[in-house]
């Protein structure tokens, strides 16, 4: 623990903030559990937006510390531009959670769509400069990703699809209108440079690393299809939202079309489309049931099989 304390945060703010995040994530998931929702009705408000944004001023105050300039490319170690990624995407969960939970989204439908859209694509611009200053465009940060000798290049390849995926996710979690489903995505986003700091420390190794951020990445999609089982999220809805991130993947991916191009359309479908498309759908006890079965057990077999190498 002595390798973690330095003097370059004398007042131990980034410490302290990181401690504080770590048992507020331990209370919104023992929320989740126990209601249904990270964020329960009979919480004030100001309470719950105050602690959301204290996870953005633990991104940014890891602007007090050091970092060596080069990345390092043999093992899973924090470098610039990651963290400058890393606090540009926390940024945006910690805005869309509070602006959620603070109603503060427009309520006019189109005026909605143009705010997410607008978070998301200016994320988008931000990651794409940072990358153009302290980055390189062939070795971005998940493909050029370092692994253990154990785990061969077909079996990066899978993890590193989930990986992509969980980004994916992330982006239209965000967007979704719901506080848990925005909030979720930090775990993983804020683990990723602590464990990477733990690895240059030399406290941590690199299977730790992947073991923990991939289990990070996990716990969104387990805690959605949980919420979907207890009727605490509409199966309909969950689905819909995964068609057009799977649709705005597939773009990107297949077409090579602009990030935010992707999501400058991707966002407005999927906030406008969705009560469109819930409203051709009847939502039954046996559809759920039978839905979310297939769902459940089709995501948890494809998971587990790219991120088995790792274990």
């Amino acid at each position: 623990m002595a390798h973690l304390i330095t003097d370059h945060d004398p007042f131990h703010v980034h410490k302290l903030l990181g401690l504080f995040c770590l048992l507020h994530f331990l209370f919104r998931l023992l929320n989740l559990a126990l209601h249904g929702t990270a964020f329960p009705e009979t919480e004030s408000t100001a309470v719950q937006v105050g602690c959301v944004l204290a996870h953005g001023f633990l991104s940014w105050s890891s602007l007090l510390l050091p970092l060596p300039a080069k990345r390092n490319y043999s093992s899973p170690m924090i470098w610039p531009e990651f963290r400058f990624h890393s606090i540009g995407f926390v940024s945006r969960h910690v805005v869309a959670t509070a602006l959620t939970l603070a109603d503060a989204w427009p309520k006019e439908p189109l005026y909605e769509a143009a705010a997410k859209m607008a978070v998301v694509v200016a994320t988008v611009l931000a990651a794409r400069h940072i990358t153009a200053r302290h980055g390189s465009k062939e070795k971005r940060t998940t493909n050029a990703m370092p692994y253990p000798p154990a785990v061969g290049p077909k079996e990066q390849a899978g993890v590193k699809v989930n990986y992509t995926m969980a980004q994916f996710h992330a982006t239209m979690h965000s967007i979704m209108g719901d506080p848990t489903a925005a909030f979720l995505p930090l775990l993983g986003l804020q683990l990723a440079p602590f464990l990477m700091t733990l690895v240059r420390k030399g406290i941590a190794s690199s299977f730790t690393y992947h073991r923990v951020y991939a289990v990070a990445l996990y716990l969104p999609y387990a805690a959605m299809m949980y919420r979907i089982v207890i009727n605490a999220f509409g199966f309909y809805e969950m689905m819909w939202f995964g068609f057009v991130t799977i649709l705005a993947k597939r773009i990107r991916l297949s077409l090579r079309v602009p990030a935010e191009v992707c999501w400058g359309v991707g966002v407005p479908l999927a906030v406008l489309g969705k009560p469109h498309v819930l409203g051709l759908v009847t939502e039954t006890a046996l559809a759920n049931r039978v839905g979310t079965l297939v769902f459940i057990v089709h995501t948890n077999i494809k998971i587990a099989e790219r991120y088995w190498p790792l274990f």
